[in-house]
C-alpha cells in the first residue's frame, strides 16, 4: 500500500506540469512529421536546381532539356548567372553548358562535349545529378537522341574546390557536431538556470546590486567557451581519424565556429526563458534540437526537404551554421567568403540575447514571464 500510495503522489505530481505532460505527447508527433516530411521527399529531384546554358538553341539541345525536366527543376539561364547560382550562392550543385552549334555537329555525325560545372561540397545533390544525366541517357536512347551515339562527352569542372568529389563523412560529422553541441547548450542553459532557482541562487542574484545582462551574460560566455571547444575537438578528431578536410583557413575555421556557438548559446537562453520547470527541458530541449537540426541541414542536405521548406529553413540558426562551416571545409574560402554567414549568425545571437535578457527574470515563482 505504502508503494501505491507513493505512485499516486508521484503521478499527481507529474499531472500538474500540464505542459511538461503535453510535451510527452506533442514533442515525439512533431519530430516525427519533420523526419517524415524530409525522408518521404529524398527521392524526388525536382527540388534540386539544375541551371542550363543552352548556347546551341536547336533541336539537340530541346531534347536533352526535355529529358532533364522530367526528373529536375531545369532554369535556362545565362552562363554568368550559372556560375554565380553554382559558386557564389550555391544554389545549385551544378550547372549544364550546352556549346554552339550542338546541334548542327551531331547532324553531322561529329562528337561534341558539354560542360558540367559543379559545386562537390553539394555531393549528396550532385550525384542526384549525375544519376538524372544517366536517366536522361535512357531517355535519349530510346528516341535515338545523341546521348544514344555516343556523340556527347562530358567534362566536368568544379568551381568551388580543387576535388572533384567528397564522402558522406564530410557532410555528416560537421552536421552532428553541430548537433551535438546544440543538445549540450540547449540542455547546459536550461539545466543550469532551473537548478540555481531549486538551490536559491537565482533570488540572491535577483536582489544583488547587478545587472540582468551582467548575470546572464557571464553565465552564457562560459557555455560558449565549453561549446567552441567541444565543436572544434570534434572537427578535429574527424579530421585525424577519418580524414575531414579542414579547409585552407585556420582562421576562417575558428572563427565561424566560435561565432556560430555564441549564436546557439543565446538562442539556448531564449529556449531557458520558455522552459518553466526542470521536467520540461529533456522534451523542450530534445524538440528544439531535432527540429533545428532536421531542417537546418545536419542531419541531411536540404534539398531532402520540399522546396518550401527549404525556403523556411533558411531563416535557421543552424543551417547558417552548417554554411559556414561547410564553405570553409569544403569549398576553401577564407573569412572574406563566409562574411555573409558571419553577419547573419551575430545577428542572430545579438536579437536572441536582447530577447532572453528581456524574458527572463530570476526567482519569480520558478518560471521564466
Amino acid at each position: 500500500m505504502k508503494t501505491i500510495a507513493v505512485m499516486l503522489k508521484d503521478l499527481r505530481l507529474i499531472c500538474r506540469d500540464r505542459i511538461g505532460l503535453l510535451g510527452l505527447l506533442i514533442v515525439p508527433i512533431v519530430v516525427i512529421m519533420v523526419i517524415a516530411i524530409a525522408t518521404q521527399s529524398s527521392n524526388s529531384g525536382k527540388s534540386i536546381v539544375f541551371p542550363v546554358v543552352n548556347e546551341d538553341e536547336g533541336p539537340i539541345a530541346t531534347a536533352l532539356i526535355d529529358s532533364f525536366r522530367k526528373h529536375l527543376d531545369v532554369r535556362i539561364v545565362s552562363r554568368a548567372d550559372a556560375v554565380r547560382m553554382v559558386a557564389d550562392t550555391n544554389q545549385a550543385p551544378a550547372a549544364l553548358v550546352l556549346p554552339p552549334e550542338l546541334s548542327k555537329r551531331y547532324l553531322a555525325q561529329k562528337p561534341s562535349s558539354v560542360e558540367l560545372l559543379t559545386d562537390p561540397a553539394q555531393w549528396q545533390e550532385l550525384g542526384a545529378v549525375k544519376v538524372a544525366m544517366l536517366v536522361a541517357d535512357r531517355d535519349a536512347a530510346s528516341q535515338n537522341d545523341p546521348l544514344d551515339q555516343d556523340l556527347l562527352t562530358v567534362r566536368e569542372k568544379s568551381l568551388t574546390s580543387n576535388r572533384l568529389s567528397f564522402s558522406p563523412l564530410e557532410q555528416n560529422i560537421p552536421g552532428f557536431s553541430l548537433m551535438f553541441v546544440l543538445l549540450t547548450l540547449l540542455f547546459g542553459v536550461s539545466l543550469g538556470l532551473r537548478e540555481e532557482e531549486v538551490w536559491g541562487t537565482s533570488t540572491r542574484l535577483r536582489v544583488a546590486p547587478v545587472p540582468l545582462a551582467s548575470v546572464l551574460g557571464g553565465k552564457l560566455l562560459a557555455r560558449w567557451i565549453i561549446g567552441t571547444a567541444q565543436l572544434l575537438l570534434l572537427l578535429l578528431f574527424g579530421h585525424f581519424v577519418y580524414g575531414l578536410r579542414l579547409g585552407h583557413s585556420p582562421l576562417a575555421i575558428v572563427v565561424i565556429a566560435t561565432v556560430a556557438v555564441a549564436s546557439m548559446t543565446c538562442f539556448a537562453a531564449v529556449v531557458a526563458a520558455f522552459v518553466r520547470t526542470r521536467e520540461q527541458v529533456v522534451p523542450v530541449g530534445l524538440a528544439v534540437a531535432f527540429i533545428l537540426a532536421s531542417l537546418g541541414g545536419l542531419l541531411w542536405p536540404l534539398y531532402n526537404l520540399p522546396q518550401s521548406i527549404q525556403e523556411v529553413a533558411r531563416g535557421l540558426i543552424t543551417t547558417w551554421s552548417m554554411f559556414g562551416i561547410q564553405d570553409v571545409l569544403l569549398r576553401d574560402r577564407g573569412l572574406a567568403g563566409v562574411s555573409t554567414a558571419l553577419l547573419v549568425l551575430v545577428g542572430y545571437g545579438f536579437v536572441s540575447f536582447l530577447i532572453a535578457t528581456w524574458m527572463f527574470r530570476y526567482g519569480e515563482n520558478n518560471r521564466a514571464i
